[in-house]
């Protein structure tokens, strides 16, 4: 009877092994886990809305504002007027004088009696050669008029490209003067009455707020800023790891806080190759750039939004 209980006790554990096998057999295996990381199949960034081409109206002189002619918004074509000023009194003296013509005068006349003193050092060489021939000269009177003659003509050459040079300036400066002043500007000619034009077809973007009638205004002053509104670009700064999952030409969505309820397409347009600087344990950012249409000009400068970039497959 007591050898009986160590066999049944043998007995149920085997029994008991059996079954947790069977069950481990009848059991599906479970599912490997993914390893590393999953790919997004967005890539979102905060950007900022930027004009691609913008350029500043100076005013060039010290000078009364007379009249502003155009309006923040307002479309202008290059070469359209968009404000009058008057110059000031020691300024129109002075613009007036560096449209005469006194000292090109001056070098033609210089050039003229070079030519005049040329021609008789010439005649004399000529004679001389004949009287040496004869006896009658010297070789040394022969030689210092060959220098002579030599001095001469470097002395032409000389005020030949002064005046070349005094010419080009003075076209170009007459070409400034009727963009400044118009038509009537020329030799002796200015007009008290200036004009700023558009440098550009494009859009108003900016008026000063000091340019206003009467106001007297300082050289170098920005009065507008003229740019263009369709397309406009995106800039922002994307990390290191985020770059690398776009691409040129990648599809793009943008919404803006000031905007909300309308989504706008884009373009990725540039991507560098070079980081924005940086600290050595600080990660990289990229300055991309997208292209967004904005055909009804409901987008401006420096509206903040937020682009998802889908990656192409």
């Amino acid at each position: 009877m007591r050898r009986a209980v160590p066999l049944l006790v043998l007995a149920a554990t085997l029994l008991a092994g059996a079954a947790s096998a069977f069950a481990a057999q009848a059991q599906p295996a479970a599912d490997p886990q993914p390893t590393g990381v999953l790919r997004p199949a967005e890539v979102q960034f905060t950007g900022k809305l930027y004009t691609p081409v913008k350029f500043s109206v100076p005013l060039p002189f010290p000078a009364f504002i007379q009249q502003i002619g155009v309006q923040i918004g307002q479309q202008v074509k290059v070469g359209q007027e968009l404000a009058r000023y008057e110059l000031r009194q020691e300024v129109y003296m002075d613009e007036k004088n560096k449209l005469s013509t006194t000292t090109i005068k001056e070098l033609e006349y210089r050039l003229a009696q070079v030519d005049v003193e040329l021609d008789k050092l010439t005649a004399k060489h000529r004679e001389l050669e004949v009287m040496t021939k004869r006896n009658m000269a010297s070789q040394q009177s022969i030689s210092q008029n060959e220098k002579e003659i030599e001095a001469a003509r470097k002395e032409k050459t000389s005020i030949q490209e002064q005046l070349n040079l005094a010419r080009d300036v003075y076209s170009d400066r007459l070409i400034l003067a009727k963009e400044r002043f118009g038509r009537d500007a020329g030799a002796g000619n200015v007009p008290k009455v200036g004009f700023l034009r558009s440098p550009l077809d494009g859009y108003v973007l900016w008026i000063n707020a000091e340019a206003r009638s009467g106001a007297h205004l300082e050289r170098e002053t920005p009065i507008f800023q003229v740019g263009v509104l369709d397309p406009m670009i995106i800039r922002a700064q994307v990390h290191e790891i985020e770059v690398n999952k776009i691409a040129e030409g990648n599809a793009a969505t943008v919404v803006f806080d000031a905007i909300p309820g309308r989504e706008f397409a884009a373009t990725v347009s540039r991507i560098p190759w070079t980081p924005l600087p940086a600290n050595l344990q600080q990660p990289s950012y990229y300055e991309i750039e997208l292209t967004i249409p904005n055909p009804d000009h409901s987008l401006r400068e420096g509206l903040k939004g937020q682009v998802t970039v889908i990656p192409s497959k």
